[in-house]
């Protein structure tokens, strides 16, 4: 078995994305480029990163078909240019059910070419409180699958955003042996200010894995409000680096022999007594 490599620069995109599809590419190349001078050899876009919808049923207007379309050529022009991974946050892509896209998380290599992909499986249908409530059920298809990817001798499992409810995606992960769960993310404000942390927090420190969570944040055409601060938290719960609400990039350093530290002392996978 190859060494992991034991560190790792990640950089976080915070957005407060529009309904302007160029304006949210630009303003993302301007964050990565700055992440990648500072060192950034992963970087991982918030969810909804090229589009937030200023009106149901617009990210209709911009779907794009698996392997073809404008974001998708960007992101993989991105992530050629500046050399790095490249985690495309979520966008929308044509299924079998046409007012139901996938959101999907692209991930492309240093060369462009993608590696995999991942579509959200569990859909945000939630009344946040009087007069906030969502229903993502009704104008998207949810995935299926976990998805795991190697590079660069790391581990990676994929999710997204209200996927950090279900601890189960994330047992997953851990039997897989994941290093580094992404978790890009447009959590609510009034969600977020309660469960973010706590979230990241509970899936790090019982899957003994690095979080990785970019969100976006403000006030959008929509007049959703987000929460902000992105965040990574280590495989202990220790918070590595967090955003408060501006837009902007998040440098991290990832310490990965942290990971076989933690479990060499403290074995607690070992110990489970409840199998699914």
């Amino acid at each position: 078995m190859m060494e992991m490599n034991k560190q790792l620069v990640v950089g976080l995109v915070q957005m407060t994305s529009s309904s302007r599809i160029e304006d949210n590419l630009e303003r993302a190349e301007a964050i990565i480029e700055q992440l990648v001078e500072q060192g950034a050899e992963v970087i991982v876009l918030p969810e909804s990163f090229a589009l937030m919808e200023k009106y149901n049923g617009q990210k209709l207007e911009h779907l794009e078909q698996h392997g073809n379309g404008l974001i998708q050529s960007w992101m993989s022009s991105i992530a050629r240019k500046q050399k790095v991974l490249l985690v495309g946050g979520t966008i929308a892509i044509q299924s079998d059910i046409e007012s139901r896209p996938y959101a999907r998380c692209y991930i492309y290599d240093e060369q462009g070419i993608e590696l995999t992909h991942y579509d959200k499986i569990h859909m945000f249908d939630v009344s946040v409180k009087e007069g906030e409530s969502y229903s993502e059920s009704a104008n998207t298809l949810a995935g299926e699958r976990p998805v795991v990817f190697e590079w660069n001798n790391i581990k990676f499992g994929c999710s997204v955003c209200y996927d950090l409810r279900f601890p189960e995606l994330y047992r997953y992960y851990q039997t897989h042996n994941v290093d580094v769960i992404l978790a890009p993310s447009a959590f609510t404000l009034a969600t977020g200010k309660v469960h973010w942390k706590l979230l990241l927090q509970a899936r790090a420190v019982e899957n003994l894995a690095f979080v990785v969570a970019p969100n976006q944040t403000g006030t959008h055409d929509n007049q959703r409000k987000t929460y902000g601060h992105s965040m990574t938290v280590d495989p202990w719960g220790a918070i590595v680096g967090e955003l408060a609400e501006q837009q902007g990039g998040l440098l991290c350093n990832l310490d990965l022999s942290k990971i076989e530290t933690i479990k060499e002392k403290f074995p607690v996978h070992q110990h489970r007594k409840l199998m699914s």
